[in-house]
C-alpha cells in the first residue's frame, strides 16, 4: 500500500467510525490550509499496532469535541458532568475503533495484529518527526465547528 492510498484509507475510514460510532459528520481539510491554532486545547491519544505491519495511530481533537464525543456515545448532552468525565474515553476508543476498522480496511480480515491499549499523551507527541516511520500520513478534519487530526505512522520491519 502506497502513502495515497493509505491516507485514502485512513480519511474514509475515519468518516465512517465517526458517523457511525457519535453521529459526527467529518469533512477532510487541506493540509495547507489547517488552522492549527484549532487543536491547542485538545487532548491526544495514542496506539500502536504489530502483526504483518507495525505501526502507529495518533488522533488530537479539541476538548469541545471530546466532550461531543462523549455525550453523543453515550447518549446525553455535552454540558452533562458525565460527559467531562469520559471525554478522554471516548477519544481513546474512537481512536480503538479507527485502529480496527484501518487494519481490516487495509491488510484484510485474516491478519491478525496485536493493539495496545490507546493511552491519553501529550499534544505536542503530534508534531515530532518519527524517524523510524517508513510511512506516514496525516488527515485533518472539521465536524460541529471543531477539528481532528488523525495521523499514522507504518514503521520499517
Amino acid at each position: 500500500m502506497d502513502k495515497t492510498q493509505m491516507s485514502m484509507v485512513v480519511d474514509s475510514v475515519c468518516k465512517i467510525i465517526l458517523e457511525e460510532l457519535a453521529f459526527l459528520f467529518c469533512e477532510s481539510q487541506d493540509a495547507a490550509n489547517f488552522d492549527y491554532t484549532h487543536i491547542k486545547d485538545a487532548h491526544e491519544a495514542s496506539m500502536e499496532f504489530s502483526g504483518p505491519q507495525k505501526g502507529k495511530f495518533n488522533i488530537a481533537a479539541d476538548q469541545k469535541l471530546c466532550l461531543l464525543l462523549a455525550s453523543n456515545m453515550l447518549g446525553i448532552e455535552p454540558d452533562e458532568d458525565m460527559a467531562q468525565a469520559h471525554a478522554r474515553d471516548a477519544l481513546k476508543e474512537a481512536l480503538n475503533v479507527i485502529c480496527g476498522r484501518f487494519l481490516t480496511e487495509a491488510y484484510g480480515e485474516e491478519a491478525i495484529f496485536n493493539l495496545s491499549a490507546p493511552q491519553i499523551g501529550d499534544i505536542s507527541d503530534l508534531s515530532k518527526v518519527d524517524a523510524g516511520a517508513e510511512m506516514e500520513c496525516m488527515q485533518f478534519f472539521e465536524t460541529e465547528g471543531y477539528c481532528l487530526v488523525v495521523r499514522l505512522m507504518i514503521y520499517k520491519p
